[in-house]
């Protein structure tokens, strides 16, 4: 039968999140049978599907339904509430067990064994979803079963978080039980190899369950449910080496998964490695965190479902699915940017700021129609600032742009749909101590609603009131300091002689230019030998930036070598080997940066990195190339 309203679970996280009002009669979009359309989409189109199945205790887990050969096919729908599979298991998949254990019992005496499970074509994003219950179930083998399965809740499902896979068979499989803790210990932690599992993936299947209390059960039976959560590699996160935590993104708002965890604190978990073909099972206890809850666990995430495992189960190459060997991911364009826990923060080189530490803006320099630096103060009230040369600082832009207003589907901007106004540069200022002011270097970004927001306001300034670009001030443009971060960094002092090749791409220059003014700022006490290779498409406003770092450098103690690498013309190069003595030296380059370039200049020093994916990429393998270990090679790259 179809549904008769939201079960008090949840209504109950609607109304926690706010949307109880809108969604009040949303139930009515989950029908009581299949259309067609999902009918064709189960038979025909869907190589696995993942499956919610209760164990004995009740407790749920995300089993795995495949055939025999990895081929769609293997399921059958004689009617619009009926699903008839043919699959073949393996040792380790829940389903193995639980479904066995219903099978033994008496006939008289068994529950009704409700399931659900949700269809994914990896190659399109359509996604549907079921529920319902087993009719008829028979052993065909050891591991070989037919389901009968009556659906009485379908609903196709939005495809906003699913990353694009090409699958083909691979039935040629090898299952091996690696794990199988059933009763987990509430003191024992997750095998290593399990947590880097978990925080590689990029996809997993929950599953939930709703035990009615029997005076909700005539209106709102007990039932199952599955989903699947997608987004970055590395978006679920393990807490204290066991809870898992995975953040919530804005979705349907039906919240039917987190309803069930709000009513029944239990959840279960499957995740694939589509390329290995391992598959991890966990079940455990589930809590949905919303506001400052989920935010002193994983900051700046609002809402988050943690699960405390009380069992799981790896298997190694068992699904006989596999990505197809040579064949790339395509990326949900609309999943955030990772969020790290607050207790990963120390490890990440993160320092969050005190909630009430507000940076305004001071002064804007223009370099260039889409570049420029911006001065921030911070103000009275708030904490001075620590940072180390090369770090990067987070700002919450929300005071000055607004909160974003819910959207189900943003096609031409699927990053607002997760927009929280938070934006992280490299800080290009350098400072000896707790300061009060700091400066950001920064592109505007096409289409970037920040950046956007305060290259308006610059243009706008210099075409109309200039005199407020030199005293930004009295505009009050603020923003709050959500925290410091980055591992790359220049060493301290007293670390001995800086002897480094920093490689830069284009804005990437930015944490050198810190680097170089702390080194400034060293005086006769600095011993440093410093080249620094920069590709840029704008040679006179990287070399304006570069000799702006180095004012009132010592020239006997601070040696740089400046080796810029550009298609355009540079006649004013001279002025930079000149200026300074001859601790600077200068030499422009036509083109990009050979590879013969990297065994000499890399040579005997500490190599730093910084610039965009392919560039960065051309870099660390250049020098790697040349013979520099991994330990004295640097990556710049944000993990906040």
């Amino acid at each position: 039968m179809a549904l008769q309203g939201w079960h008090p679970g949840e209504r109950a996280i609607q109304r926690k999140l706010g949307f109880d009002g809108p969604m009040s009669h949303a139930w009515t979009w989950i029908s009581g049978d299949m259309p067609e359309q999902h009918r064709i989409f189960y038979s025909q189109n869907l190589p696995f599907i993942p499956l919610a199945t209760l164990d004995p205790s009740g407790r749920p887990w995300s089993s795995i339904l495949a055939s025999k050969d990895g081929k769609s096919g293997f399921v059958r729908s004689p009617s619009d509430q009926s699903l008839v599979v043919e699959c073949r298991s393996w040792d380790g998949d829940p389903l193995v067990e639980n479904l066995g254990a219903w099978l033994d019992a008496d006939a008289k005496r068994r529950d009704r064994y409700n399931v659900a499970g949700v269809g994914i074509e990896f190659g399109t994003r359509r996604r549907n979803k079921f529920a319902g219950f087993v009719r008829e179930a028979a052993r065909k083998g050891e591991l070989e079963f037919e389901l009968e399965l009556t659906v009485n809740q379908a609903i196709g499902n939005c495809p906003k978080y699913i990353n694009i896979r090409e699958l083909i068979p691979h039935p040629n499989t090898h299952p091996e039980v690696v794990h199988r803790v059933l009763d987990m210990d509430p003191h024992d932690r997750l095998p290593d190899e399990i947590i880097h599992f978990i925080q590689a993936a990029d996809t997993v299947f929950l599953s939930s369950v709703y035990k009615a209390k029997p005076e909700d059960a005539p209106r709102f039976p007990s039932h199952t449910g599955m989903n699947q959560r997608g987004g970055l590699p590395g978006f679920v996160r393990v807490s204290e080496g066991r809870v898992v935590c995975l953040p919530d993104f804005s979705g349907n708002r039906l919240l039917t998964s987190l309803g069930n965890i709000e009513a029944t604190s239990l959840a279960g978990l499957s995740i694939v490695d589509f390329e290995t073909r391992d598959v991890l099972y966990i079940t455990g206890h589930a809590r949905t965190l919303v506001g400052d809850e989920a935010t002193a666990l994983m900051p700046r995430q609002p809402v988050l479902t943690t699960i405390d495992p009380t069992g799981y189960i790896f298997v190694r190459d068992a699904l006989p699915v596999r990505q197809a060997p040579g064949s790339e991911v395509i990326r949900s364009p609309y999943s955030p940017p990772v969020k790290y826990l607050r207790e990963e923060a120390a490890a990440l080189g993160t320092i969050f700021s005190p909630a009430n530490q507000t940076a305004r803006i001071a002064k804007i320099e223009l370099h260039s129609p889409d570049l420029a630096t911006v001065h921030f103060e911070l103000t009275d009230a708030s904490p001075p600032l620590t940072f180390t040369p090369g770090q990067a600082i987070a700002l919450d832009f929300s005071n000055l742009l607004g909160k974003p207003q819910y959207q189900h589907m943003a096609p031409f901007a699927p990053a607002s749909i997760n927009d929280d106004r938070v934006r992280t540069w490299t800080i290009s200022s350098a400072s000896s101590g707790p300061s009060r002011a700091f400066e950001l270097t920064m592109r505007e970004k096409p289409g970037g609603v920040v950046t956007g927001a305060l290259f308006a306001i610059s243009r706008k300034l210099a075409e109309n009131r200039p005199e407020l670009l030199a005293d930004t001030r009295p505009l009050e443009i603020e923003s709050s300091v959500v925290g410091v971060t980055g591992e790359f960094a220049l060493p301290p002092t007293g670390a001995g002689e800086v002897k480094a090749l920093w490689v830069a791409g284009g804005i990437g220059v930015t944490p050198f230019l810190s680097m170089l003014r702390a080194l400034v700022k060293r005086g006769e006490h600095v011993q440093a030998d410093v080249m620094l290779a920069l590709s840029t498409r704008e040679p006179a406003v990287m070399l304006r930036l570069f000799k702006g770092a180095l004012a009132d450098a010592p020239p006997l103690t601070l040696h740089v070598r400046l080796d810029l690498f550009t298609s355009k013309d540079l006649p004013a190069l001279e002025d930079v080997a000149t200026a300074y003595g001859p601790g600077v030296t200068a030499a422009w380059h036509k083109g990009r940066i050979p590879a013969s370039y990297w065994r000499e200049a890399a040579e005997g020093r500490d190599v730093f990195v910084c610039g965009p994916g392919g560039f960065g990429d051309a870099a660390v393998h250049g020098v790697r190339a040349a013979g520099v270990p991994n330990d004295r090679i640097h990556r710049e790259g944000f993990a906040y």
